[in-house]
């Protein structure tokens, strides 16, 4: 698999640029002492699912490789263990707390996403318009 685009910032990659920032604010929201309650009537597990489906996306979009099955491990294996280091660390703040469920849904959202992203790639590559070799 080659690299899905080659826009660039300042000789980074968009897509890696987007990721970094991303990544960023999840650390910042979940380290701040008092979330402001920005999606009102949403579950803090919908929340975790999705802050971790977006991560896992970025992370399937800017990474490539041959080794399918050892890629798309690494991301599950890196969303696991950012999880729950992100969940012990809670515990340091003032007003936050470690919660196993927490980390469960932070590996939902991360597994869910590498399965989205697998079969819309399957689904593009089946059905993308060949270029003819004449052209």
């Amino acid at each position: 698999m080659r690299p899905v685009t080659k826009v660039r910032i300042l000789g980074f990659r968009l897509g890696c640029v987007v990721l970094a920032v991303y990544w960023l604010a999840i650390f910042t929201g979940t380290h701040w002492p008092t979330m402001p309650q920005v999606l009102v009537g949403m579950n803090d597990k919908t929340k975790h699912f999705g802050a971790f489906f977006g991560l896992a996306l970025m992370l399937c979009y800017v990474t490539n490789g041959e080794h399918v099955v050892r890629r798309f491990g690494a991301i599950l294996l890196l969303g696991a263990v950012y999880g729950a280091i992100d969940e012990l660390t809670q515990s340091l703040v003032p007003g936050r707390m470690t919660d196993l469920y927490d980390w469960l849904a932070d590996i939902s959202g991360t597994a869910t996403a590498i399965a989205v992203y697998i079969t819309m790639r399957f689904a593009y590559d089946k059905y993308r318009p060949r270029q003819s070799l004449l052209a």
